[in-house]
């Protein structure tokens, strides 16, 4: 027989999930000019989707209730314990799902549901909340009736109820528990339940019907805080400097026109393994003959040293300027205009490959997110080709590669498609045909780099014998730079840390017709503004970061954040600015990587500060007020 503190622990939560429900119900119905073009099918997988949210907060938010209705039930059975039950079960449900009541009509002006970021704006919240209870009154009516229907109905013990065997009640409170826990991780999947996670496809506004507001605060966590420094009175002055920064120089080139684009990002590529280090020892000769052929840059930057940092700066434009991965921080749900979402109105048909796990590195979410049609990761790879995959991670760089040059095949033209290998990631996993093919080098990584390369030679000996290899542009990048040989210093300081080969290889153009320069300062951030410069998009909302490595007309340039300080580098100077009381480190250099700690005053420094300054003030404030497209509102 099922006891009575399981029935009505059980009744009482069915009860709160319709109520999660009706909170959904009313914000779609509310902003129901903004779904109307959405399908039945995609509304109703939000909300099927969204009770794995909504039981998750639930089970959060009434922790504390659901362990007291373990108790005995002849205790809760008295008046006082039945007045305290009821009132705690009022009041902490008046006050999560009242988040939801506030972001059916507050996500119009944020554009997303609300997190903690929302207390960085307190003394605004402070200064309208009166405004604001006036104004939508109506829905805090409608809150106080939910309310007192969830009290009214609200499921009650039975005042006798036979007891239970210790045994017996020992058995179900354990099951009881465990129940719990799953479903405030939501459930039995590779990693607990994440806001990111309710971005099922590219259509950002279901992701907001998917989430509940309570579940996105209890998920978003202080530790994601940006830098509130503000270095100017305001922000139109940081947003000048960056318009004057990044502003081009002149019309996009639109000499690749709807062609196809093609972005490799190979794990752990630094610039170290490859001949681009000078003398050092190579792991990459196709890559090295590649760059013979490309426009490639000898002083090229990553914008992160994690790979859920690296994806969104290549494909997004997104530098990291704060501690936690944005794909899994507080600003997850912010806009964000990457590739796929800027190419797709435009015909393009989009791809992103994976061939580990689903969810690993929240890959797959990120890929709605992005905007990309379709994502393949190990659930989507063919399973009937188990000898492509290694004993580790999921599908080798040699048949991901080739399933890569397959998919562009059948795909709808033009295309972008997307590879993120994962070979040269630890174990570092040889196929046994391979085994002594390539270089060990003093590291581990260093022979996987080599069947990476490799890898990446077989894919271009296929897609040569296509006839959409002329009409594409091929981005070869790594997400980071791993490990560096204790010999080699120069890639052991904060700036050596980040490089990475940047190389565009378009065998339809020349240098001549784009305007290539080998020594410009390049970063990851670089990549998308250059491909709509190809492929001539111009857009009036773009980012202030990141610029076209083909524009002559302005000056490469690269910054980044490492958790304890931001730096900058430019083609006279680089800065190093920790966060904290330490003085800040001013160099000069002459290819980036000769570099001279100098103390000597010089205007270029406190020009190269500034600039900083504004990529940190314009970055952070713009993810906490979610407009970093609509910065020409403060010119």
């Amino acid at each position: 027989m099922v006891p009575a503190f399981f029935r009505v622990s059980l009744k009482r939560f069915l009860w709160l999930l319709f109520a999660y429900g009706l909170c959904r119900l009313l914000f779609l119905l509310w902003n129901w000019p903004t779904y109307q073009a959405d399908s039945l099918g995609e509304v109703a997988h939000a909300f099927i989707l969204g009770a794995r949210f909504d039981t998750s907060a639930i089970l959060f938010t009434n922790a504390f209730l659901f362990l007291l209705w373990m108790l005995p039930t002849r205790w809760l059975n008295n008046p006082v314990s039945r007045l305290i039950d009821t009132a705690l079960f009022g009041l902490i449900n008046f006050f999560f799902i009242g988040f939801n009541f506030i972001d059916t009509e507050f996500v119009n002006f944020a554009g997303k549901r609300t997190s903690y970021d929302l207390l960085f704006l307190h003394s605004d919240v402070e200064r309208q909340s009166v405004s604001i209870l006036l104004t939508y009154w109506h829905l805090f009516a409608m809150l106080a009736l939910l309310t007192g229907m969830l009290l009214w109905f609200y499921p009650r013990f039975p005042k006798a109820a036979p007891r239970e065997g210790r045994l017996m009640g020992l058995l179900w409170r354990t099951a009881a528990l465990f129940l719990i826990i799953t479903g405030m991780r939501g459930g039995y999947q590779f990693k607990p339940l994440s806001p990111v996670n309710a971005y099922f496809n590219s259509k950002h506004e279901l992701g907001l019907l998917t989430l509940n507001t309570a579940f996105n605060m209890i998920k978003t966590r202080p530790s994601a805080n940006v830098e509130h420094t503000r270095y100017f009175g305001d922000d139109r002055e940081a947003n000048r400097i960056l318009h004057k920064l990044t502003e081009p120089s002149r019309p996009a080139l639109g000499l690749a026109k709807s062609w196809n684009v093609v972005v490799l990002i190979v794990e752990s590529l630094s610039t170290e393994y490859t001949g681009a280090s000078g003398n050092l020892l190579s792991y990459t000769p196709f890559l090295d003959q590649l760059a013979k052929k490309s426009f490639s840059f000898r002083s090229s930057f990553a914008n992160a040293r994690r790979s859920i940092e690296g994806v969104p700066a290549v494909i997004c434009g997104l530098p990291t300027m704060m501690e936690e991965p944005i794909i899994t921080s507080d600003f997850a749900n912010d806009r964000m205009d990457c590739l796929p979402k800027i190419l797709g109105p435009l015909g393009y048909s989009s791809y992103f490959l994976h061939g580990t796990h689903n969810g690993s590195m929240h890959f797959d979410t990120f890929s709605h997110l992005a905007g990309f049609e379709h994502f393949v990761g190990l659930d989507e790879y063919p399973k009937d080709r188990p000898q492509d995959l290694d004993q580790y991670w999921g599908v080798l760089d040699e048949p991901m590669l080739q399933y890569a040059a397959d998919v562009i095949d059948k795909a709808a033209k033009p295309v972008f498609l997307s590879v993120f290998t994962l070979s040269s990631h630890h174990p570092y996993y040889i196929p046994p045909q391979y085994k002594g093919k390539f270089p060990a080098g003093p590291l581990e990584i260093h022979e996987s780099m080599g069947y990476a390369d490799y890898s990446l030679e077989q894919f271009f000996k296929t897609a040569e014998s296509k006839p959409w290899f002329k009409n594409t542009i091929f981005v070869i990048t790594g997400d980071h730079t791993q490990k560096s040989d204790p010999n080699h210093a120069e890639y052991r300081t904060v700036f050596g840390n980040y490089r990475v080969p940047v190389m565009f290889y378009v065998p339809g153009l020349t240098g001549e017709q784009v305007g290539y320069d080998p020594a410009r300062i390049t970063q990851h951030i670089d990549i998308l503004p250059s491909i709509l410069d190809l492929l001539g998009v111009n857009r009036s909302e773009r980012l202030l970061v990141g610029q076209s490595v083909f524009d002559r007309g302005l000056e490469g340039k690269a910054y980044n954040f490492t958790s304890y300080s931001y730096w900058y580098i430019d083609s006279k100077v680089a800065v190093d600015f920790p966060r904290g009381t330490e003085p800040l480190r001013t160099y000069t250099h002459t290819n980036t990587f000769d570099r001279i700690e100098t103390k000597a005053a010089d205007p270029k420094f406190d020009e190269a500060l500034t600039n900083l300054k504004a990529v940190i003030h314009y970055f952070n404030v713009g993810l906490v007020r979610n407009n970093l497209y609509q910065w020409r509102d403060s010119l």
